[in-house]
C-alpha cells in the first residue's frame, strides 16, 4: 500500500473516530480504494485459515468475484424470520457506517436449508444465518479490482495503531499470495461410508412416491449424504481450481469457518438484483451427457421430451411465477424451457427475468423462494415436513441460498448444489433428486451418483500446467 492509500485509509479513520466522539458511540468505517491485479481465487486459498474465517465467490465467467478475510460484523438473526431480521440489521448497520471511496460494503455468507431440521456436530461451526461483513475484501468486477476494508471504531480509538493493524494484516495476506507453498490433492481418496446405503435410500424414495400417488404431495426433495476419506488434509485451493476448471459457467463458492469449508460449483441461480432488475433460473429435470456429439444431443431431446421431467420443470416455474409476481412490475419467463449443459449432466432450465417494485430488497426474494420445489418439495411445507421426518440427513448449508448483498440494494444469491464441507482429510458430499409420481428409485439413486461426480472428480489430482501455480 503505498504512502498516498495509507493516508487516505489513516484519514477515513480518523472522521470515523471523529463521528463516534461526536455521537458517543462506535462507528463502522468502510474504506475502499483501487486494488492491483490479483487472482481472488489464488488469494483465498493462500489464506484461508490465516483470520479464523474467509470466504470466496464467483459468479462464472466475467462475473463478480470476491475473496474475503476476517469478520468486522456477523449478522446472524437467533430468533423470529431469519430473512427479514436480516434485511433490517444491514439496514441498521449501514446507517452507523461512515464510508469512504470509490466502493461501498459488502455482506456474503449464507444461510441453513431448514432451521427445523435435524442438526449434527459436523456443521457446528456454520449458524442458521451467517452473513459476514469481512474485515478485508478484494472485489473483482468487470475490469476493475477494489480493496474494502472495515473496521469498529469506539470514541478515543487509537487511530493510527488501527491503521497499521489493518495495513500489516493486508501486507499478511499479499505476502502469502506471493509465497505460498504449492498444495497437492490427495492422491488416493476413497469412500469412507454411505449416510444410507443404496436399497435403504431407494426404500426411502420408494415411500414418498407412495405418499404422492396418494396425493398427499406433488414433490419431495430427497437427498443423501456421502463421506469420502484421503490420506492426508484436502486443500480447498486445488479443489476450487478444479472446479472451475471443469464448470466455467458455474456459481463457485467457498465460506472457510475455522478447519471446516463448505465449498461448490453449483449451476443454479437463486436470484439476483441489479439496479432494480430481477434475475433467476427455474431448474428442474436432468440426465447425463453423451459420449459423443449425437448421443449427447439424443439425451437432450429425450429429457426434454420427456413427461416426468417436463412435470417436475413446470412446477419449478409454476412457484417460481407465484413467488416473484406480488414483488415484480414485470415478470418475463419463456413458454418453453431450454437446456443448460454442464460437464457431467444437462438440465431443463428456463430463466425468468423481472423488474422490481420500489423498496424491494434481495432478502425478500430469498424468503420467498427459498426453499424452491428443485431442492424442497410441493407442497413446501409439506414436503419439508416430509424431509424432516425420513431423509434422516443434516443439510447444513447444502441447498441452501449462499452469496452476497451490498450497500447499494444489489444482491446475487445462488442454491448451494454440488457442494462439499471439507474438514481435515474428509469431504462430505451431498446430492438429492426430486421426486414426482412418475419416479423411479433406480433411477434416481443413478442421478444422485451422478450428481455427486461434480465434487468426486474435482478431488482427483489434474495435471499441472508448468507455468501455473497451485496453491
Amino acid at each position: 500500500m503505498n504512502e498516498t492509500c495509507r493516508s487516505g485509509l489513516t484519514r477515513a479513520l480518523q472522521d470515523g473516530e471523529a463521528q463516534a466522539r461526536r455521537e458517543g458511540r462506535a462507528v463502522l468505517v468502510v474504506f475502499s480504494l483501487v486494488a492491483e491485479r490479483l487472482e481472488p481465487l489464488r488469494l483465498f486459498a493462500a489464506n484461508r485459515q490465516v483470520f479464523g474465517q474467509s470466504l470466496f465467490w464467483s459468479g462464472g465467467q466475467g462475473g463478480l468475484a470476491l475473496a474475503g478475510f476476517g469478520c468486522t460484523e456477523e449478522i446472524s438473526p437467533v430468533a423470529g424470520e431469519r430473512f427479514s431480521a436480516s434485511s433490517q440489521a444491514w439496514r441498521q448497520l449501514l446507517a452507523e457506517a461512515h464510508q469512504v471511496g470509490p466502493r461501498k460494503a459488502y455482506l456474503c455468507g449464507g444461510f441453513c436449508f431448514d432451521p427445523q431440521g435435524a442438526r449434527s456436530a459436523k456443521w457446528q461451526s456454520f449458524a442458521e444465518t451467517s452473513l459476514v461483513l469481512p474485515r478485508i475484501l478484494l472485489l473483482q468486477e468487470d475490469d476493475q479490482q477494489h480493496w474494502l476494508f472495515s473496521l469498529w471504531l469506539e470514541p478515543g480509538a487509537d487511530v493510527a495503531h488501527c491503521a497499521a493493524s489493518l495495513v500489516a494484516e493486508w501486507t499478511l495476506l499479499l505476502t502469502r499470495y506471493a509465497h505460498a507453498p504449492r498444495r497437492q490433492l490427495p492422491s488416493c481418496i476413497e469412500q469412507q461410508d454411505d449416510t444410507e446405503d443404496a436399497a435403504q435410500w431407494q426404500a426411502t424414495v420408494a415411500g414418498a412416491i407412495g405418499r404422492i400417488g396418494a396425493g398427499e404431495l406433488n414433490k419431495v426433495v430427497l437427498a443423501r449424504e456421502v463421506c469420502l476419506q484421503a490420506e492426508h488434509n484436502i486443500p480447498c485451493g486445488p479443489l476450487l481450481e478444479n472446479l472451475e476448471a471443469a464448470y466455467p459457467q458455474a456459481f463457485l463458492f467457498a465460506f472457510s469457518r475455522g478447519d471446516r469449508c463448505f465449498l461448490g460449483a453449483t449451476p443454479e441461480r437463486l436470484v439476483r438484483v441489479a439496479r432494480g432488475t430481477l434475475n433467476t433460473v427455474a431448474l428442474a429435470g436432468t440426465c447425463a451427457r453423451g459420449l459423443h456429439e449425437q448421443q449427447d444431443a439424443e439425451l437432450g431431446q429425450t429429457l426434454m421430451d420427456s413427461a416426468k421431467d417436463r412435470y417436475e420443470h413446470a412446477l419449478v416455474v409454476q412457484t417460481v411465477r407465484e413467488a416473484l409476481q406480488p414483488y415484480c412490475a414485470m415478470l418475463e419467463i419463456p413458454p418453453q424451457p431450454q437446456l443448460h449443459r454442464l460437464a457431467h449432466v444437462q438440465h431443463l432450465l428456463t430463466p425468468v427475468l423481472g423488474r422490481l417494485r420500489p423498496q424491494v430488497d434481495v432478502l425478500q426474494l430469498v424468503k420467498v423462494l427459498h426453499p424452491t420445489p428443485a431442492v424442497g418439495g410441493l407442497p413446501r411445507a409439506g414436503a419439508l415436513d416430509y424431509i424432516r421426518e425420513h431423509e434422516g440427513l443434516d443439510r447444513g448449508w447444502y441447498a441452501a441460498p449462499v452469496g452476497w448483498l451490498n450497500a447499494e440494494g444489489d444482491g446475487d444469491f445462488a442454491v448451494a448444489l454440488r457442494s462439499a464441507l471439507i474438514h481435515g482429510n474428509q469431504a462430505h458430499l451431498f446430492a438429492g433428486c426430486g421426486i414426482v409420481a412418475e419416479s423411479d428409485p433406480q433411477s434416481e439413486y443413478r442421478e444422485t451418483c451422478l450428481k455427486l461426480r461434480t465434487i468426486g472428480e474435482a478431488l482427483r489430482p489434474q495435471p499441472a500446467s508448468p507455468d501455473v501455480q497451485a496453491v
